[in-house]
């Protein structure tokens, strides 16, 4: 398919006023890419052309289909990367996904997320017409920035069919290290610690006891059952045995101790598992799931809160995530044959979520909005989101592209 096609189509359906709800692999958190008013699902996924490539101006522009590994597997023949990974969903997450929720990872922290890599892209408006946003230039201060209003609108302003990405260089090495704290709040203060000191670390990411208590029993892993923080380091093999000495360091001071594991694994393998791990700790409940981004200050005082009300309504609660962000993922398990239960743990996924708003934080740090989150839009938005609303009516006049996610019209 071109955007030439996918412009005809938009045209067709703007005569029928027939909604569209442009899909790629459908590996989105939050239903962004589910169909509300029947209509038609235009699926991008076999869009996967590289359309040109500068491997000397550290750019490519490719169709929104193709995955995100594939696309690291052409790169890095040219020690090139497109950086910010999708988590364990790199297998099957399209970059047009990416885009269109402003996805993020693990690196992150070190490299930002989706949004800062996209230099142009090409789509098609609700009114059926082709636009070319932005250019090729990593520096510039000229006009409105329309790709950043497209990266992250999940759809809802135009259809991507093309995308002009930034890369970056392979690091020259990496380290992974790990530490066990004594308390879920030593270990958020120690992630407090690392950012303030200035430390160059590409990842810390977070898991608390219950999520190595559910590791151990879908993996057998024998880990110790206490909060732990992984890090990673990119760099020459200098830079990167100093900072990993400052940060375990800081960590020491907080109580943390080094992770001993087994030999052959590795802390992201284990962390791969993390969310599977969650899945199997009560067969047949049902996973609840967050993603909090605020100031990396507040990650003690949330993490504390997230498992007051763990114990406070009686429920399982799991905190991990890219916490060197601020951003921290609470899940919760939920028994859908258990009304009682049901509705405490929907209640608690609410307060956590605006205990994120009211620290100064937002709703999704890296999901997007699309069904799940819905409902909570307003609370951070407040009045800006009738100025969005007249955004959408500016690009999709007949309210036909992706109706009825993020808010209504």
């Amino acid at each position: 398919m071109s955007i030439d096609q996918i412009a005809q189509i938009v045209r067709a359906c703007i005569e029928t006023r027939t909604p569209i709800t442009t899909r790629g692999a459908g590996s989105a958190l939050e239903g962004s890419t589910i169909p509300l008013a029947n209509g038609i699902v235009l699926d991008v996924s076999r869009m996967t052309r590289v359309l040109n490539y500068w491997p000397e101006d550290l750019q490519i522009e490719i169709e929104p289909g193709i995955i995100y590994d594939h696309l690291n597997n052409h790169l890095k023949r040219d020690g090139l990367f497109f950086p910010p990974s999708p988590g364990g969903s790199g297998d099957i997450a399209t970059v047009g996904g990416m885009v269109s929720t402003n996805a993020s990872g693990i690196y992150s922290v070190r490299y930002g997320g989706t949004r800062e890599y996209v230099l142009a892209m090409t789509i098609v408006t609700g009114t059926g017409e082709i636009l070319k946003l932005g250019n090729r230039a990593v520096k510039r201060s000229s006009g409105y920035n329309l790709t950043d209003l497209i990266a992250g609108s999940e759809g809802t302003l135009g259809i991507i069919g093309s995308i002009t990405l930034k890369l970056a260089g392979i690091p020259e090495d990496r380290l992974q290290s790990a530490f066990t704290f004594p308390s879920e709040t030593a270990a958020a203060k120690a992630v407090s610690e690392i950012r303030r000191y200035g430390i160059d670390i590409a990842a810390i990411e977070f898991l608390d006891r219950h999520v190595m208590r559910a590791l151990n029993a879908l993996k057998g892993y024998a880990l110790e059952e206490v909060p732990s923080l992984f890090l990673e380091f990119h760099g020459p093999k200098s830079a990167l045995e100093s900072n990993s000495e400052l940060a375990g360091g800081l960590c020491s001071e907080l109580g943390g101790k080094p992770l001993i594991l087994a030999d052959g694994q590795r802390p992201w393998e284990i962390r791969h598992w993390v969310t599977d791990s969650i899945k199997h700790f009560k067969p047949g409940h049902r996973i609840v799931r967050n993603d909090v981004a605020f100031p990396i200050s507040k990650l003690p005082a949330m993490v504390d809160y997230c498992h007051q009300l763990g114990e406070q309504y009686r429920i399982p609660m799991f905190t991990f995530g890219h916490v060197g962000l601020g951003l921290l993922h609470a899940l919760m398990l939920a028994d859908d044959h258990d009304p009682g239960q049901k509705q405490r743990v929907e209640q608690a996924n609410h307060l956590i979520i605006e205990k994120a708003v009211a620290l100064g934080g937002t709703i999704s740090g890296e999901h997007g909005i699309g069904l799940g989150h819905k409902d909570l839009f307003v609370s951070e938005h407040g009045d800006a989101v009738e100025l969005m609303r007249k955004i959408k009516r500016q690009f999709d006049p007949h309210l036909i592209l992706n109706p009825g996610k993020i808010f209504d019209i």
